[in-house]
C-alpha cells in the first residue's frame, strides 16, 4: 500500500504546480486536516506576511490557533478575518460561540446577529440564540428563532423538541403537544419527546394517553443505553426505588462517565468549615421557603456558607436570603470552566447540591469535583447515580435499611425528618379569601397538589372516600383548564356528584394561600410523590393530614414528617389502609381534634419545628462527614 508520506508527496507537487497563493492555501487545509498544525500555521503565517491572504486564511489560521490551545491567537485571527469581509456570517458564528462557551452572553449574542444579518440561512446561529434567550427566561424571543431554524431546516427533531418545551413551560400544552409530535414524527425513538408527552399528560391528568405509553414508562432508562432527560419524571409515576436508582445510574454514567474522580482536593485547615450551596432556585420557590431557615441559623462563628446561583434572574426573595451568606456569585452563564475555577478558589469544604437533575442544574459540575466533600440535599427526591456525589442527607423513615442499596449516595441521617420545617408569618391566618359556604356538618378534604402529583391511584381513592361517606367535600387546587376539565369528566364518569368537587383557584398573596388550609378539616397527600412544601403548610396551619408510605424516597416525606411529629398514625401502607383511616376520622372529629392538639403542641414546643436545633443537627453531620474525611 502506498504510504501516506507518498500520497503527500503527490498532493504536495500537483499543488506547487498551481498558482502561489492557491496552491500554499490548499496545502496548508490539507495540513491542517491530516493534525499537521505547526506546519500548516507556517505556511497560512507565511501567506499573511507577504499579504497573499483573504477571510479564509485569517478563519483556518484562527482553527489552527485554537487547536494548539493559543486561544488569544484564535480570537485574533478570527476578528481579523470579520474585518476584512465585514459580511462574513460564519466569522460572526463562530466568535458568538466563543463567547457563548466562555459565558460572554451579551456578547455571544451580538456576534450571532451579525451572523445572521449577513448569512440568514445559518441554522445552528438561530438555535444558538433560541438557547440563550430560554435560559434568559425570554421565551419569546427564543421560540422566534427557533422557528426561523424551522424555516432553514425543517427535519431536526431537536428544534421541534425545543419549541414543544417553550410551549409545555408556559402551559401551552396543545401546541406542545403538536411540537413533541412532530418531533416523534422525524425520530419516532426520540425519547425526549415521549417524556414531553408523559409531563403533559400528567399536568393535564389524561389517564387515557398516558396509558397508551404504559410500556415505554415501564421499561425505558432501565438499560445503560437509555436517553430519558426529565429523571424526576419518574417520580410521579411509580414507588420503586430500584427502578429510579438504575435510571439515574444509566443516565448519570451515559451524560458524565460512570469512573469516580480520584479526590485531588484537600480539606483546607480553615478556621471555619466553608459550605457552598448550588441552586437556581434562590427565588420565589420552595426549595428556598425550606432553605431560608438553614441558611440564616448556620453557626457563622463556625462555618461560612457560600451561594452560586444558577439562574440569571433574581427576584425579592433572592435580596433577603443574600445577606446570610459570606459570598453570594450568580454563575448562570459563566462556561463550566470558569464556574469550576470561580467555585475552587472559595476553597469549599463542603459543597451541596440543591437540585439533582431538575431544570437548570450542573451536576457536571458535582461531576469534576469542585469539593472534598459533596452532597446531594433536598431538590431532587432521590438518588443521582453520580460517583462523585459523596453523600444524601435523609433520615431513617425516608430511606430504610433495605432501600440503601438503592442509593448511590452514602446516606447522611438525620436524627428525626430530613426536612426542615417552614415558620410561616401568617400565625393568625387572617385573609380577605372567601371563605367556602358548605352545608352544616359537612367535613372539607384538602388536596393542595401540584396536578401532575395527582395519579389515577390517588383520585380513584379519594373517589372510594366520597362513596362511602355522605358530608364528604373534596377542595383541589389545578394549574390548569385542560387538568381541571379532564378531573371533572372523572368525576362524572364514576358518578361523583360534582357538587362535592370544589377547586380553589389562584389567589395573588401566599397569605391568603396558606390561609386557605384552616378551613380544611383534614388534608390527603398524594402517593408517588408526596407533599414537602404542602404538607409543612398544612400543618403549620394546625390541619392533620393522610399520607401513604411507598419505597421511594419521594414517596416517603408524608412518613418522616408525620412520625417526627409523633403520629405515625396519620401512615397508611397501602391504599385500603389509607381510606379506612380517612374515613375513620370523617366519623370521628373527637379524634381528629386530638391529633390537632398534638400538631398545636408541636407547632409552640416540639422539636420539629425548633428550626435551630435542626441546623445544629445538620451541622453536626457536616462535622461527621469532615472529621471522616480521608
Amino acid at each position: 500500500m502506498e504510504s501516506e508520506r507518498n500520497k503527500f508527496n503527490k498532493i504536495e507537487n500537483k499543488l506547487l504546480k498551481d498558482d502561489e497563493f492557491v496552491s500554499k492555501t490548499n496545502k496548508g487545509i490539507y495540513l491542517t486536516r491530516v493534525g499537521k498544525f505547526i506546519e500548516s500555521e507556517r505556511i497560512f503565517k507565511e501567506l499573511i506576511s507577504k499579504s497573499k491572504f483573504d477571510h479564509s486564511t485569517l478563519h483556518w489560521l484562527a482553527g489552527i490557533s485554537a487547536s494548539l490551545g493559543k486561544n488569544a491567537e484564535y480570537i485574533y485571527y478570527l476578528k481579523e478575518a470579520v474585518k476584512f469581509k465585514k459580511d462574513y456570517g460564519e466569522g460572526y458564528a463562530e466568535l458568538g460561540n466563543y463567547y457563548k462557551r466562555i459565558g460572554q452572553i451579551n456578547n455571544a449574542l451580538n456576534y450571532f446577529h451579525m451572523a445572521v444579518k449577513y448569512r440568514p440561512n445559518l441554522f445552528g446561529v438561530y438555535i444558538n440564540i433560541g438557547n440563550i434567550f430560554v435560559d434568559l427566561g425570554r421565551n419569546d424571543e427564543a421560540l422566534n428563532n427557533y422557528k426561523k431554524a424551522l424555516e432553514i431546516k425543517n427535519d431536526y427533531p431537536s428544534t421541534f423538541y425545543n419549541i414543544a418545551n417553550i410551549f409545555f413551560e408556559t402551559k401551552k400544552f396543545e401546541d406542545a403537544k403538536k411540537y413533541f409530535l412532530k418531533a416523534l414524527s422525524l425520530d419516532k425513538n426520540h425519547t425526549k419527546s415521549k417524556i414531553g408527552l408523559i409531563n403533559i399528560y400528567l399536568e393535564t391528568f389524561d389517564i387515557k394517553s398516558l396509558k397508551n405509553y404504559r410500556s415505554f414508562i415501564k421499561n425505558v432508562g432501565l438499560k445503560n443505553d437509555s436517553e430519558i432527560g426529565r429523571l424526576n419524571t419518574f417520580f410521579y409515576l411509580d414507588s420503586s426505588p430500584k427502578k429510579q436508582y438504575l435510571r439515574a445510574l444509566y443516565y448519570s454514567a451515559k451524560v458524565f462517565g460512570n469512573r469516580k474522580t480520584i479526590n485531588k482536593i484537600k480539606i483546607k485547615k480553615n478556621k471555619k468549615i466553608r459550605v457552598g450551596y448550588l441552586s437556581a432556585n434562590f427565588n420565589d420557590h420552595p426549595v428556598l421557603k425550606i432553605m431560608e431557615s438553614i441558611f440564616k441559623n448556620h453557626d457563622k462563628n463556625s462555618f461560612e456558607i457560600y451561594a452560586y446561583n444558577l439562574h440569571p434572574g433574581e427576584d425579592e426573595s433572592t435580596k433577603k436570603v443574600k445577606k446570610y451568606f459570606q459570598s453570594f456569585k450568580n454563575i448562570a452563564f459563566l462556561s463550566l470552566k470558569e464556574m469550576i475555577k470561580i467555585i475552587r478558589s472559595d476553597e469549599l469544604d463542603i459543597a451541596v447540591d440543591l437540585m439533582g437533575y431538575t431544570k437548570r442544574n450542573k451536576m457536571e459540575l458535582f461531576n469534576t469535583r469542585i469539593a472534598p466533600i459533596q452532597i446531594n440535599y433536598l431538590g431532587f427526591a432521590g438518588t443521582t447515580g453520580l460517583p462523585n456525589m459523596d453523600f444524601l442527607i435523609a433520615d431513617k423513615f425516608i430511606i430504610s435499611k433495605k432501600n440503601m442499596k438503592f442509593y448511590s449516595e452514602k446516606i447522611l441521617y438525620m436524627p428525626n425528618s430530613f426536612i426542615n420545617s417552614i415558620k410561616y408569618q401568617y400565625s393568625n391566618l387572617k385573609t380577605k379569601y372567601k371563605k367556602l359556604v358548605l352545608p352544616p356538618k359537612s367535613f372539607l378534604l384538602a388536596a393542595f397538589h401540584r396536578t401532575e402529583k395527582l395519579s389515577q391511584e390517588v383520585i380513584d381513592s379519594w373517589i372510594s372516600i366520597l362513596r362511602q361517606t355522605d358530608n364528604t367535600y373534596l377542595w383541589l387546587r389545578i394549574s390548569n383548564k385542560i387538568a381541571k376539565k379532564n378531573l371533572i369528566s372523572y368525576f362524572q364518569f364514576n358518578n361523583i356528584d360534582l357538587e362535592r368537587i370544589l377547586f380553589a383557584e389562584k389567589v395573588d398573596l401566599y397569605s391568603e394561600h396558606i390561609a386557605r388550609y384552616s378551613q380544611a378539616d383534614l388534608f390527603l397527600d398524594t402517593v408517588h410523590y408526596n407533599g414537602h412544601t404542602t404538607i409543612l403548610e398544612c400543618i403549620w396551619s394546625e390541619l392533620p393530614f393522610i399520607t401513604l408510605a411507598g419505597e421511594s424516597f419521594a414517596s416517603r416525606v408524608g412518613l418522616s414528617i408525620a412520625n417526627s411529629l409523633g403520629l405515625p398514625e396519620l401512615v397508611a401502607n397501602s391504599l385500603d389502609e389509607y381510606i379506612e383511616k380517612v374515613i375513620f376520622y370523617t366519623n370521628n372529629l373527637d379524634k381528629l381534634s386530638i391529633i390537632k392538639n398534638q400538631i398545636r403542641k408541636q407547632k409552640n414546643s416540639g422539636d420539629f419545628f425548633n428550626q435551630k436545633l435542626f441546623v445544629k443537627q445538620l451541622e453536626e453531620q457536616y462535622l461527621n462527614c469532615i472529621n471522616s474525611y480521608k
